[in-house]
């Protein structure tokens, strides 16, 4: 399916270990903590799409590119961190207020080069003589890779989900990119007949156009903030009804940080595309060499501008309960998304008349062959065509957990 190939779709396997030490701050207020955590693992990824193969082959977060990039990512980071809570309940608080500051530094060995600071905050407020409570949450966070590496695209920031936009598809919100690539296409007659390379030779194979490909992809963010509003209104015992709202946004803020490999940036801008000529004997069609992408693509990926800086919205209602057989909140949830994304997109390198197969004279001037035209038109529909961008405008969904 063509869709889902352009979506984030991956299994990671990890194997290491996590160690925590936290205390408690000696002062009069004994709801202050502050805590380090070490953590270390061994990680590989298996991509089940195209979009997301290309996105960890190509990007430079570990200096390599091609298949390795994906094997042996070794993670060595530390968390240290500050935490105030005075919440009554950890499942479904009524009052207190919690505020949790933090950040994560990878880069003790290993080979990820990375940080993260966090912020979350969370605030409940009780009403209709405490039977009822108003609750909201707010959390940020922003990841940049140092040392000439990028962050992880693994560990960008996505959203979607009951963790946070409860309207849409789990880790679907982000910013949408074209990767550079540079592929190929079959010069082929109208009649839809290839054209081949030795017309005396059926088994020599095919004339071939090589022309520049952009792939959709979906990057992440490295800034995210999402904020969350709920009144929860208790039915009986730990059953409540919650109306609620959620908001975000994960833009990209440094482009440097999606900077694609040097050795993949240098085959797509050193790889000569199109067949402006096809000389054509008894013996062979050969086509004239093309011309190198005028302008040069940037190395950075290009995120297109309307999906960057762009709130998403979500709101609904929520059937929440505590199953004691399992020990875990229990939720069914409607939401609708009044604020999504539904707009085209293009992609930024135009597959172009100029690439193909051409005669000229002094009179008529250049106009494309018949395979010229006919293949141009296949590599525009197969290749260039605008995407549509389209959310989904309402969810209904059960799950195991809470949002804050």
């Amino acid at each position: 399916n063509a869709v889902l190939q352009n979506l984030q779709n991956y299994t990671q396997s990890s194997a290491g270990f996590t160690l925590s030490l936290s205390y408690p701050l000696r002062n009069k207020n004994r709801f202050n903590r502050v805590g380090i955590t070490y953590s270390f693992d061994r990680s590989s990824l298996l991509a089940l799409s195209t979009a997301s193969k290309n996105l960890f082959e190509f990007l430079a977060f570990r200096g390599i590119t091609g298949p390795n990039a994906l094997e042996g990512i070794i993670t060595s980071k530390i968390f240290p961190n500050f935490s105030f809570n005075t919440l009554d309940s950890a499942i479904s608080p009524h009052h207190g207020h919690q505020l949790t500051l933090g950040a994560e530094i990878a880069g003790l060995g290993g080979t990820v080069r990375s940080v993260r600071p966090i912020v979350q905050y969370k605030r409940f407020i009780p009403v209709q003589n405490r039977r009822n409570a108003v609750g909201f949450n707010i959390q940020g966070s922003f990841i940049s890779g140092f040392g000439g590496l990028v962050a992880p695209p693994f560990q960008r920031s996505y959203m979607g989900g009951e963790n946070d936009l409860r309207g849409f598809d789990i880790r679907s919100v982000s910013p949408v990119a074209f990767l550079p690539s540079v592929g190929s296409i079959t010069l082929t007659n109208p009649t839809g007949v290839p054209i081949l390379k030795d017309p005396q030779n059926p088994h020599g194979g095919f004339v071939t156009v090589p022309i520049p490909v952009d792939q959709i992809t979906f990057p992440g963010g490295d800034l995210s903030v999402v904020t969350n509003l709920e009144y929860r209104i208790t039915i009986y015992g730990p059953v409540a009804l919650a109306p609620f709202m959620d908001a975000g946004i994960d833009p990209v803020i440094r482009r440097s940080q999606l900077q694609i490999a040097s050795q993949q940036y240098q085959s797509v801008i050193g790889t000569l595309v199109g067949c402006p000529t096809l000389t054509q004997t008894a013996t062979a069609n050969t086509c004239s060499p093309g011309f190198l992408l005028t302008p040069q693509p940037s190395q950075d990926l290009q995120v297109l501008g309307s999906t960057n800086w762009r709130p998403r919205m979500s709101t609904g209602l929520e059937l929440q309960m505590f199953l004691p057989v399992i020990n875990a909140p229990f939720r069914i949830y409607w939401a609708y998304n009044p604020v999504r994304l539904d707009s085209p997109a293009s992609p930024p390198i135009p597959i172009t008349e100029a690439m193909f197969p051409k005669t000229c004279n002094q009179v008529t001037g250049c106009t494309l062959t018949g395979a010229g035209w006919y293949t141009y038109n296949l590599a525009k529909n197969a290749y260039s065509q605008s995407f549509l961008l389209r959310e989904p405008r309402k969810t209904f969904r059960f799950t195991v957990a809470t949002t804050f």
